[in-house]
């Protein structure tokens, strides 16, 4: 007992001590607050680490709008609508119980009959039915963006049906109720004027069905060259976030309360496009979708086949081959040097003219060396053999009649209300061509010095990786290779942000097209296509800039991009409202531009479209482009009879006229009114005209056919580019009219075939078949990952996260969980003494 109490004793006399101790050494205040203000400053050091790792890491490995998907060994489902813009050729799509699938097509045959100034085509795709089930299947493809398509025919066996146009609601009802019954049916739409969509019912086991399809369009004519073009590839469509954000009732409302100062600090935000909304899914770059041009190389190899034991069929099984016929009648001698295609290799071969052909010169069959794969458009160009003995004059090419005149008087004959049955061959339509008038060598040397502020804008998104991104940075520093010390230039770079070289419009000095070009040379592709923005920035002029300032200098934007946005009706609007006294050109790059954006933004810009498809072309197409728009040969252009009345033209709005590039417009007249037209504009400031003979013109005494179709086309687009949400429903219906009056598909009529016979039995299946596609050519694909074109999300996931785990940090820390936040106390020479 003693040894105990004594043991309590000292253990008495020690706590006494360690209380003394600490109550000599206890912290203070100011200790306490810098204790914890070092350890937070250390758990925040440790967070900002963290957020900073992970900033660095999305730089490094940057994927933009990364979508989660479940992939099988082919390809990931998605559902139809989605795909639309994106598919590249094309190909089969059939469903079973609801889901959509692909099959591959057996073979694209592509024909072409060139008569002068026109071309109708032949889009013929055969499909084989290689399993023992009946398929329903989509056919989705894309087409010239002019084409005016007035003709399907469905070919399953020895049956053969033609299809009748409809209103597309009706017609879709129509194929919906043949495919329950089990009949045969076709149904051909449109969802852009350069997509459309051709959906079969019914195809039996080991059956080969063959869809045609046959458009009208006009050719293209600059620098002495005519020139036709064929796309077979697409490249996906980027949607801008405030209208990926307006999808959603809560984005609708936020937008509906957007602030005034919000819309005008982003004046494209007011421009409400009224095309149709695309899902997500259209803008994927994922490698599951894409054929593996890296194992389709090798199977296309025959040596390397025989090495992996790898066949025929399976080397034509992976990639989209396409094969084209062009019957080319130009109207005038062609030598063979001077028809090529300057993507593709070519045959050509010379035969004699034909008795009903549009000239007695000599005419050429062209075609593919070998099937092509459908990785990047059909360009084919060809010049007259003596350019000097044919030079583009005013010439008028006519009409009696329609196209679908007999087509429409049967489908009308059930109609007794129809207006169009009568005086259809009392209609004359008329090609006339408008040349710029010719400018002496005095006058061109006057205007040469004329001051300018060039423009460049050019587009780093996504969808330029690769080889468009290097033709589009080349153009840019063969365009400030054409700049003077007297004029002013400046460069933007878009994705989904806009940066610029400069906060003003620069000289054209030495030094300040040095900074340029590091400023090109940096740039890299990536984020989203947010076009609206850009145009905001380039066509508006800076306020601190003086207006009187800006009026001795000819302001020209060059936009260099590939137009793969959906919200192609909303930027045109933009256009329309901004462009000032700015002109407006785009420059198409890549395999496979958007050229119906392209094409239509140079329209309403003023301008002028220049495709460049492979870095050959790059120093050629902008140094002539540069040449031409320093000033155009004739502006506020207008077309007149000789009595000053005005016909019914399109495009209302003639472009600009520029040297050695005349422009066609589509005119409808009564047959009676033979009246020659007067052409007019202004050229160096002086007003001039000319006129242009429709009697005894030796065009017009050729049996032109299909300018119906190419008038009405015309005026549909430009319709439909009035569109706004108050005239909407007028709109659709001036649409409808015109799409059945001339045999057309538009967005708002089809064309729908149905076979009498019922031919599958009720209770049949679909099978599963899947195929990739192929790439737009250029385009990188050994990095494993595509570049997406949207915002940067794995960039605020990342600093999501990292925000979360400092919060984290800081609840622990006030929690008092972390490691040598405990108070430790200093221990006493007692403490050891008593211990």
């Amino acid at each position: 007992m003693k040894g105990i109490n004594s043991k309590a004793h000292c253990y008495a006399i020690a706590d006494k001590a360690c209380l003394s101790g600490y109550e000599s050494n206890k912290p203070t205040p100011s200790d306490r607050s810098c204790n914890n203000c070092g350890q937070s400053i250390l758990g925040y050091s440790v967070s900002a680490s963290v957020l900073l790792g992970l900033m660095v890491l999305s730089v490094l490995f940057p994927v933009y709008a990364m979508a989660t998907s479940v992939t099988t060994d082919l390809e990931t489902v998605i559902p139809i609508e989605s795909r639309y813009q994106e598919v590249t050729q094309g190909v089969l799509r059939y469903q079973q119980v609801g889901q959509q699938y692909e099959n591959l097509p057996l073979s694209t045959d592509v024909t072409m009959n060139v008569s002068g100034w026109t071309n109708r085509v032949s889009v013929k795709q055969t499909f084989m039915n290689n399993s023992s089930e009946w398929i329903n299947g989509s056919y989705v493809f894309p087409l010239s963006h002019d084409s005016a398509v007035d003709s399907m025919r469905l070919i399953i066996g020895d049956r053969s049906i033609e299809g009748v146009i409809q209103p597309k609601k009706q017609a879709k009802a129509n194929f919906e109720k043949a495919k329950s019954q089990g009949k045969r049916a076709s149904l051909v739409s449109q969802q852009r004027p350069n997509i459309f969509t051709t959906e079969i019912a019914n195809l039996g086991p080991s059956e080969t069905a063959i869809v045609e399809i046959t458009y009208q369009e006009k050719l293209n004519y600059k620098e002495g060259m005519f020139s036709l073009r064929f796309p077979m590839t697409i490249t996906p469509r980027y949607t801008p976030a405030h209208l990926q954000r307006q999808d959603s009732q809560q984005g609708l409302a936020s937008s509906a309360e957007k602030s005034n100062a919000d819309i005008k600090q982003h004046s494209y935000l007011s421009y409400q496009s009224l095309s149709s909304k695309l899902p997500d899914s259209v803008t994927r770059y994922l490698p599951e979708y894409f054929i593996d041009e890296t194992q389709s190389e090798i199977l296309s190899d025959p040596y390397l086949q025989q090495d992996l034991n790898v066949g025929l069929e399976e080397s034509n099984h992976n990639a989209l081959m396409v094969n084209m016929t062009v019957n080319l009648d130009a109207g005038f001698d062609v030598k063979a040097e001077a028809i090529t295609s300057p993507y593709h290799k070519i045959a050509k071969v010379r035969q004699a003219a034909q008795v009903q052909s549009f000239s007695n010169h000599q005419q050429w069959l062209v075609s593919f060396a070998k099937p092509e794969k459908a990785n990047k458009d059909f360009v084919l160009q060809w010049r007259a053999e003596h350019q000097e003995s044919y030079q583009p004059i005013a010439a008028v090419f006519s009409q009696q009649g329609q196209t679908h005149q007999k087509k429409t008087d049967s489908a009308n004959s059930k109609n007794d209300n129809s207006p169009h049955v009568s005086g259809l061959k009392d209609v004359q339509y008329d090609l006339v061509m408008l040349s710029p008038p010719l400018i002496s060598e005095k006058h061109t040397e006057d205007t040469s010095h004329t001051p300018r502020e060039l423009i460049l804008v050019i587009d780093t998104s996504g969808s330029m990786q690769g080889a468009a991104l290097s033709q589009a940075k080349q153009s840019i520093l063969y365009a400030l290779a054409g700049l003077r010390a007297q004029d002013k230039f400046n460069i933007y770079e878009f994705n989904h942000k806009v940066n610029r070289l400069s906060q003003q419009s620069l000289a054209g000095t030495s030094s300040n097209i040095g900074r340029a070009h590091q400023f090109v040379k940096g740039l890299q592709a990536n984020g989203g296509t947010e076009i609206g923005k850009a145009l905001s920035v380039a066509l508006q002029v800076e306020q601190a800039q003086a207006v009187s300032d800006i009026s001795h200098f000819l302001r020209q934007v060059i936009f260099i991009t590939d137009g793969a946005v959906s919200n192609e009706h909303g930027i045109f609007q933009q256009i329309e409202a901004e462009l000032g006294q700015s002109r407006l050109f785009t420059v198409g790059i890549g395999a496979a531009p958007n050229s119906y954006f392209m094409e239509r933004a140079a329209l309403f810009g003023r301008g002028t479209f220049t495709y460049i498809g492979s870095t050959s072309e790059v120093n050629q197409k902008i140094t002539k482009l540069m040449a031409k728009i320093e000033k155009p040969v004739a502006t506020n252009v207008s077309l007149t009879y000789a009595d000053g009345t005005i016909p019914d033209y399109w495009p209302a709005q003639i472009p600009d006229l520029y040297t050695n590039e005349p422009i066609l417009v589509s005119v409808k007249s009564p047959a009676y009114n033979q009246q020659d037209f007067i052409v007019s504009g202004y050229t160096q400031g002086q007003y001039w005209q000319k006129q242009i003979k429709r009697q005894d013109n030796t065009s017009a005494s050729h049996n032109a056919s299909g300018l119906d179709l190419l008038w009405a086309n015309a005026q549909i687009q430009a319709i439909e580019a009035t569109r706004t949400q108050a005239n909407q429903q007028r709109i659709k219906k001036q649409v409808e009219a015109l799409g059945m009056k001339y045999h057309l598909v538009t967005s708002q009529t089809s064309l729908v075939a149905i076979d009498t016979t019922p031919v599958k039995p009720m209770a049949e299946m679909a099978v599963q078949k899947r195929v990739k596609r192929h790439l737009p050519a250029g385009r990188n694909q050994s990095v494993g990952v595509l570049p997406q074109t949207a915002t940067s999300s794995r960039l605020n996931v990342l600093i999501g996260l990292s925000l979360l785990l400092i919060a984290l940090l800081n609840a622990c820390w006030l929690k008092g969980y972390l490691p040598g936040q405990k108070l430790i106390l200093p221990k006493k020479p007692n403490e050891e003494a008593c211990l």
